[in-house]
């Protein structure tokens, strides 16, 4: 009888202060696949924050992640390292927490599993997130001051302020125009030069505005004919 694979799920984030501690999504992506081809697992699914810190419990893929564990989805989670999950020690620990009463096991592609079960194993963890924690907050000192320091520097020289990393621009047409000849996110993604998750999100927004836009005309198309001209 073939025995039955174990699911997988990876789970992705980046943001703009933390490129030194993981790669961008598209390669933390590439490499859960690999790993997943090498043990043998199957990989049934991708939570991927982009743009969330860490320290944010309101990260709508963790969030998911979280909710799907507890329904017994998949039996494995694949990580970059214990950072991607959170910089927030007690984050961290709800988390793995969720993760063990599920059954689910934590791996990082560069730390190994990850786990709360033994005393070793608890302190181990407990430590790297707390040092994790507090490199987020040493961060955002540093990001606060950095802010300060450029809007202070605009505002004597006269200059506008702006701030931020500037966002990625993708085609929307020609993304609109491959997903109308049939083709799936990921086709889409390999013509356009980004994560298949991206193409899912500008394709999801572009069809919210679209519908908000409709919302509008036909609001003030009954407005019309409630009260003519």
């Amino acid at each position: 009888m073939e025995t039955q694979k174990l699911k997988a799920v990876v789970y992705e984030r980046e943001s703009s202060d933390d490129l030194n501690k993981a790669p961008p999504i598209e390669e933390q992506d590439k490499r859960a696949r690999q790993y997943c081809q090498e043990k043998g697992y199957e990989l049934i699914d991708t939570y991927a924050d982009d743009g969330y810190s860490g320290g944010n419990w309101r990260r709508p893929e963790y969030n998911r992640l979280i909710r799907e564990g507890r329904g017994h989805k998949f039996n494995i989670v694949l990580v970059w390292n214990t950072d991607r999950i959170a910089r927030d020690t007690e984050q961290f620990l709800f988390f793995n927490r969720n993760m063990k009463e599920s059954y689910v096991k934590v791996f990082s592609l560069t730390e190994g599993e990850i786990n709360i079960e033994s005393v070793g194993d608890t302190a181990k963890n407990i430590s790297i997130a707390m040092a994790n924690e507090i490199f987020r907050k040493v961060t955002s000192e540093k990001v606060k001051k950095a802010y300060e320091m450029k809007k202070r520097k605009a505002s004597n020289e006269g200059k506008p302020f702006a701030w931020g990393r500037k966002a990625k621009q993708y085609d929307l047409v020609k993304i609109y125009d491959l997903r109308n000849q049939g083709l799936g996110y990921k086709r889409i993604s390999k013509e356009i030069g980004c994560s298949y998750q991206t193409i899912r999100r500008l394709l999801q927004n572009t069809h919210q505005e679209k519908a908000e836009e409709i919302k509008e005309i036909k609001s003030n198309l009954e407005g019309l004919q409630n009260n003519p001209i």
